[in-house]
């Protein structure tokens, strides 16, 4: 497993040519990806103690090496347990000893253990040795984010899964007055339960710690770096949300969400700064539409156009995460749609009543002008209510009545302009056979034949598609990328 892995780099200490080098340390590359499950751990490097132990802690091999220090897979042998051992090399800070290295490390381990939640890497035990400081924090199996990221884009339902989890964690760090400060994907592990870990705090600090002096050196990842903190500006949970909104948009594309020329540092960070993030020209048919809104909000500029806070960013998390509902039963949609459609016509026979009673006792015009006019208006007007009730509700009366529900392949609410053109295809017979009408009296009987055929044939075609097809979907679900399910939806998980 690899404890904190990406490269962070210290902005102030960029050169002429636009390189940087490495100022968090515990937070620098991580030989590609060793993982607590690796079959042959690293060998033990010289600089270890003689016997390979820290206190109580043996080591068995190393998972990884930071700017600044190395991650072992050790043994506690007073608990008899697996853990990660952080420590910092003395060649790296031996003129330093209790100060910038072994303060970072303490700074970490105490930001980490105050968040007790089980998205968060747990520390067991920190060492404040000058000589050679170490932590000692769970082991989690699996990979990180990083090296996952190196397949390819995950599938949409473990991207929210993943970002609900981050979340979740952000929020338990902020209530203790923490803000993690490196949201990158070496930071997030991956345990093989599909369970999320937020670790390496070493960038860390409390949110109510106000700047006094000075601004320090900016510290951060380049490629998740949020566009305040190069300003020079503190960060806060906003710039976590930025950070992860650059995560996610890599996990959702498989690409970071602006096109870097180069891999100058200046480049990199010029693009947070100023660069429009770019999304497909077309939006995949896999993704829901709302998903572009929570991309483009956490990548904001301006914090204050972001998420103001974990909870509101959650609350939108959850309303997108995919429900696999069951599917609706053919008896069910069958006798949803004739509720339906029983409804539309009688509610268009009630508004024509009163025009017939007029055209009954003669104060209308004789001419089939004025009929037809006075039809085709209030069979749009039906239409329309129809399409607006089932845009706004996400259902309709017959389905209401089934316990039915209009969603998308990920079990989310289709948008406004899929239900409302679905409502109207839906009630097909409604209108066709007002059009059919409409040619008769007009005496364009070819027209109206044509009309009535047309209508049959698109109904009948519709239904076929239910019978034959075995998710039931008939021909309108498939062009609009809709189906109906039973609602049984529960309330979410907020953890």
């Amino acid at each position: 497993m690899p404890i904190g892995l990406d490269e962070s780099i210290d902005l102030d200490r960029l050169d002429e040519a636009g390189t940087s080098s490495v100022a968090t340390g515990l937070s620098a590359p991580v030989e590609d990806g060793a993982t607590v499950d690796s079959a042959t751990p690293s060998p033990i490097p010289l600089d270890l103690p003689e016997d390979g132990r820290f206190g109580h802690f043996r080591v068995v091999g190393r998972l990884g090496r930071g700017g600044m220090g190395d991650v072992y897979r050790a043994l506690d042998e007073s608990l008899q347990r697996f853990v990660a051992l952080k420590v910092l090399r003395p060649s790296e800070h031996g003129g330093l000893a209790g100060s910038v290295g072994p303060m970072r490390l303490l700074q970490e381990a105490r930001a980490q253990a105050r968040v007790n939640h089980p998205g968060v890497v747990h520390i067991y035990y920190v060492s404040q040795d000058p000589q050679q400081p170490f932590l000692a924090m769970e082991l989690v199996p699996g990979t990180t984010l990083s090296d996952r990221l190196r397949s390819g884009p995950l599938p949409y339902a473990r991207t929210i899964d993943i970002a609900l989890q981050i979340s979740r964690a952000l929020r338990q760090a902020a209530r203790y007055d923490v803000v993690h400060g490196d949201i990158k994907p070496g930071n997030i592990l991956l345990a093989p339960d599909g369970g999320v870990k937020l670790s390496d705090f070493g960038l860390a600090r409390r949110l109510s710690g106000k700047r006094t002096g000075p601004a320090g050196p900016i510290t951060g990842t380049p490629h998740y770096i949020p566009p305040e903190v190069i300003a020079g500006k503190e960060s806060d949970i906003r710039g976590d949300m930025y950070a992860l909104g650059v995560m996610l948009f890599e996990m959702t594309f498989g690409r970071r969400p602006y096109t870097i020329a180069s891999d100058r540092l200046r480049d990199q960070i010029e693009a947070h700064r100023a660069a429009p993030v770019e999304f497909p020209e077309q939006w995949p048919l896999d993704l829901p539409e709302g998903w572009r809104d929570v991309l483009a909000k956490l990548l904001q500029k301006d914090p204050a156009e972001r998420y103001q806070s974990h909870d509101e960013l959650i609350a939108v998390l959850e309303r997108l995460k995919p429900v696999d509902l069951p599917r609706a039963g053919r008896v069910a949609r069958l006798l949803a749609w004739g509720i339906d459609v029983f409804l539309a016509i009688a509610a268009e026979l009630l508004l024509l009543a009163p025009f017939g009673i007029l055209a009954a006792r003669g104060l209308l015009p004789e001419s089939t002008l004025p009929s037809l006019l006075i039809t085709a208006t209030i069979s749009a007007f039906v239409l329309a209510v129809a399409a607006i009730v089932q845009a706004h509700w996400k259902t309709s009366p017959g389905k209401a009545l089934f316990q039915l529900r209009i969603v998308d392949r990920h079990g989310l609410s289709p948008t406004r302009m899929a239900l409302g053109t679905r409502a109207i295809f839906q009630l097909l017979p409604m209108w066709g056979t007002d059009v059919q009408d409409a040619f008769s009296n007009l005496g364009a009987e070819p027209l109206a034949l044509i009309a009535a055929t047309a209508t049959v044939a698109i109904v009948l075609a519709d239904a076929a598609f239910a019978l034959v097809r075995r998710d039931g979907r008939s021909l309108h679900d498939l062009l609009l990328r809709t189906r109906v399910a039973l609602d049984t939806r529960t309330a979410p998980n907020t953890l």
